[in-house]
């Protein structure tokens, strides 16, 4: 046990220990100075399909500037340029404004001009002169509207940048490459990364100087040049697919980067020394509240600090903001700013000449436009010139707009025009119509303005008090994204909340120190010999149950350590070793015979054929208990729409048609010598290969789906006359061969032979691909070509299925060669064709293939998916970089 540990044979098993461990983490209070402002499904309703423009996270930042955030760390990478984008503030209310004034001066001075003329104070000799300079101030006018009209449309990448700059404490991502970038614009940001974004870390020589990167890519040069830093966003995720641990520092081409949010913290900290060493990272004199001190971080054996997750999920993490208040706000003030324009040219003069205390109003209306006017002047200069000087004019000018509006508010204005229409009616009885309409419309207005007034002031309080001093951690949450990832307790977790537990468990300093393996081999080698000698002399009975009280021992122990002091010690070397021991030393004389024998054929008897448990008793060195790797074949069985059939059927009779369905299709697995994993309802996992060894494992895994879906014809007819169910079964199955894991796993008392590995994975997977393709049998590429010449399958996408990263091509399993009918061998032989020639983008060409194909069988899905694809693609052909590969977003 000891040298199994040492290879780190237990290292998978140890960290389902570990999750079980943090289950019994004891429960604190989280950090307050960080923040998710969340691309959630509020925000994506608010402003459209992401990606947005990136216009919208640029006032982002301008509102994290002017509540005075902490960070705003963006889990958002900027490697490609993005569109051009529209001011649409301006357009919907500053270019209207602009025009306006524009033309009414031009109006203006020719009226001015004509009129000095027709009385005579400009002579004919003069005439000439002023005509010139009224065609000047045209051109002058006409040039300044048109620089306007031309700042409607707007590179949204500079504008970001800008807002970068301009906010000052914006983090960018980089990107850790597992190969070296080919492209020569990408290979060229590396120098800017070098220079930009990496840090000084002394390192000792046995330190780990991060996971396997052979090349770095920042953000865009113009994103790169304006954040204040940048970190890298990959995380280690351990062979189960779970993140437990992740690198705060990383070495590549000589220089060291700062995970994402370890980024932004270091500096807050006072950009203090790190000194890396094998088991640990110590921030040397960190500043915090004042007082710096050391921060010592304890590392696992490959430089990864352990991550204290929360027990609850995303959304209870930390706090949150929706990044929909703050396109809300920034609606909020563009209204307020339209209404107040509209209210200023509306006929307010007209009612204030009859009360006095109105008189005010229309002037304070002109002061808000041109407060608005300065404040929009300022905000562009602020980002242009990356100035804060500039930026707070900018502030300062729009809330002393919003104070004249509270101002114009309190005036009643609403209230004192309502009292005089009805006098003014009276006086102007031709016109009582349309002043009753304008009484209306101003009512209309300032009601609109109060609601928007308050609305902005709540909505501003919320966002100061949740941003102001906080790391704002950017990222998408919404249900479209497919960034998410899993962890000790959540099989599905928001990738982004990774960055606020780094934030959280290096600033709280809860760390978990796990032990050097060298602990629990010294701890195996000393106690359970100790042990098994000082209770050698007690009874059978004694030392069985001594020694499964020590167990317990040893595993409470562990926890209650790991509870309070946050050392991590794996026990499952020291159980093993002990509950070996034990059972070995009670039961080795009766285990050697006739037991073993009746053990293997009960374990077995039920999931595989007699044939195979005669071979496994006559030989059972051919069974090695507790999992073994070998190349196997898995196959996934699920019927259609069954949930619905069991809806419409009571228990009893449920049952039986399970029991009539599952019996026929286990047997023809089991006469080809598979294995029955388990049933999941009316799903059969089942595996060729093991327990013994089979050479054609794929062709026999595939010869019994082609024969259920042949039975399950015949034994349609049958359900059907006898009304056993609503609707015939029909059965979707999926087929993947490659390395996987077969053992006993359980207890003593309770075991399974199972199967484990991403080719199980896979084979679930391409049950699920099924209802894409309107197919009934999927097989994985390496399924097919261990068949050998036997099958007629049909080749399809190569595709990237969900959860598993490396494409795979997906064949059809059409019939045995022997059984093929004409019709179907021409179906693939046609359709291979098409294919072929899709797959070099003749489109036009493959789509006549593919018409071909469905001549030859009308209702075949592959052919119509391929047609209506080739058709799409000669309407708007894909990028040039596209390689072939689908990925599908379902299971």
């Amino acid at each position: 046990m000891s040298l199994l540990y040492f290879l780190r044979v237990f290292n998978a098993l140890e960290d389902r220990v570990y999750d079980f461990f943090l289950r019994f983490r004891k429960d604190r209070p989280r950090i307050e100075s960080a923040v998710f402002l969340d691309v959630d499904d509020n925000a994506i309703a608010y402003n459209g399909m992401y990606p947005w423009p990136r216009s919208i996270p640029a006032d982002g930042l301008l509102r994290l500037k002017e509540h005075g955030a902490r960070a705003a760390v963006f889990d958002i990478e900027y490697i490609d340029r993005g569109p051009q984008g529209v001011d649409g503030v301006y357009l919907s209310q500053g270019l209207p404004s602009d025009f306006y004034r524009t033309f009414s001066g031009i109006d203006s001075a020719v009226r001015n001009t004509f009129t000095s003329f027709t009385e005579g104070r400009i002579s004919r000799a003069e005439l000439n002169q002023y005509a010139g300079k009224l065609s000047d101030y045209i051109m002058s006018e006409q040039n300044d509207l048109f620089g306007k009209a031309q700042g409607v449309a707007r590179d949204n990448d500079r504008y970001l940048a800008q807002a970068f700059a301009l906010f000052g404490r914006s983090w960018a991502t980089l990107n850790l490459r597992d190969s070296p970038l080919t492209d020569e614009e990408q290979a060229s940001r590396r120098q800017l990364a070098q220079e930009r974004f990496s840090y000084p870390v002394t390192a000792s020589p046995d330190a780990h100087r991060g996971g396997v990167t052979a090349d770095i890519l920042p953000a865009l040069p113009i994103f790169s040049n304006s954040a204040q830093g940048a970190g890298f966003t990959n995380v280690e995720i351990d062979a189960d697919g779970v993140r437990r641990r992740v690198y705060l520092a990383q070495n590549v081409h000589d220089h060291w980067y700062l995970q994402l949010a370890f980024a932004p913290l270091i500096n807050f900290l006072g950009r203090p020394e790190i000194v890396l060493e094998k088991r640990r990272l110590t921030i040397k004199q960190a500043q915090i509240d004042g007082i710096k001190k050391d921060i010592v971080i304890p590392l696992d054996a490959k430089g990864r600090m352990m991550l204290d997750w929360p027990k609850t999920d995303y959304k209870d993490t930390l706090k949150h903001i929706s990044f929909a208040g703050f396109s809300s706000l920034d609606n909020i003030e563009a209204e307020i700013e339209k209404y107040t324009d509209a209210l200023y040219n509306s006929a307010l003069p007209f009612f204030a000449q009859f009360d006095s205390s109105l008189a005010r109003v229309p002037v304070l209306l002109g002061n808000m436009t041109e407060l608005f006017d300065a404040a929009r002047v300022m905000k562009a200069n602020a980002l242009e010139y990356c100035s804060d000087d500039s930026f707070d004019a900018f502030l300062e000018y729009r809330n002393q707009s919003y104070e004249l509006l509270e101002e114009i508010l309190a005036l009643e204005i609403d209230e004192k025009i309502k009292k005089l229409v009805s006098w003014l009616a009276a006086e102007y009885p031709e016109s009582a119509r349309e002043i009753a309409d304008e009484a209306e419309y101003i009512s209309f207005l300032t009601d609109s303005l109060s609601v928007d007034m308050e609305s902005r002031k709540e909505l501003t309080a919320e966002i100061d008090e949740t941003v102001r001093d906080k790391f704002c951690i950017i990222g998408r949450v919404d249900t479209g994204t497919t960034d998410y990832g899993a962890n000790p307790f959540y099989g599905k977790y928001v990738n982004v909340g990774t960055h606020g537990v780094v934030l959280d468990t290096i600033l709280c300093e809860s760390f978990i120190t796990p032990l050097s393996e060298w602990w629990n081999l010294l701890f195996v080698l000393l106690f359970v010999p100790l042990f098994m000698l000082s209770s050698s002399r007690l009874t059978p009975v004694s030392r069985a149950g001594t020694g499964f009280a020590m167990i317990a021992l040893v595993i409470a122990g562990s926890i209650l350590v790991f509870r309070y002091t946050g050392f991590f010690f794996g026990p499952l070397g020291t159980v093993s070793a002990m509950l070996i021991a034990v059972i070995a030393r009670e039961i080795y004389s009766y285990a050697i015979s006739e037991k073993e024998k009746s053990f293997i054929r009960s374990a077995f008897s039920t999931y595989v054929s007699g044939d195979v448990v005669k071979e496994i008793i006559n030989d059972p060195s051919r069974l090695q208990l507790g999992g073994t790797e070998r190349r196997m074949t898995a196959i996934f069985t699920d019927v259609k729409g069954f949930s619905t059939i069991s809806e419409k059927l009571s228990p009893g009779e449920l049952v039986s048609l399970l029991n009539r369905y599952l019996s026929a299709m286990s047997d023809v697995i089991l006469s080809e010598k598979g294995t029955i994993d388990k049933y999941e309802g009316d799903a059969i996992i089942a595996f060729f290969g093991a327990p013994l060894d089979l050479a054609d494992h794929a062709l026999r895994a595939c010869v019994s789906a082609i024969t259920m879906r042949r039975l399950e014809s015949e034994l349609n007819v049958i359900i059907m006359e006898q009304k056993l169910s609503p609707s015939p079964l029909l059965t979707r199955i999926g087929i993947n061969t490659g390395k996987m894991v077969a053992g006993n796993m359980g207890t003593q008392n309770k075991m399974n032979y199972t199967i484990m590995g991403n080719a199980v994975n896979l084979a679930a997977r391409l049950e699920g691909v099924n209802k894409q393709y309107g197919t009934w049998i999927l097989a994985s590429e390496d399924t097919v070509r261990e068949t050998g010449d036997g099958l007629l399958a049909r080749k399809l996408d190569r595709v990237r299925v969900v959860g598993i990263n490396e494409p795979v091509r997906l064949y059809e399993l059409v019939n045995t060669m022997n059984d093929a009918s004409v019709e179907q061998k021409k179906l693939v032989e046609v359709f291979h064709g098409a294919l072929e020639i899709f797959e070099k983008r003749n489109w036009k060409q493959a789509a006549e293939g593919f018409k071909e194909a469905l001549s030859v069988k009308i209702e075949d899905n592959p052919s119509k998916i391929y047609f209506d694809r080739s058709e799409k693609f000669i309407k708007q052909p894909p990028a040039d970089n596209w390689d072939g590969v689908y990925n599908l977003t379902e299971k």
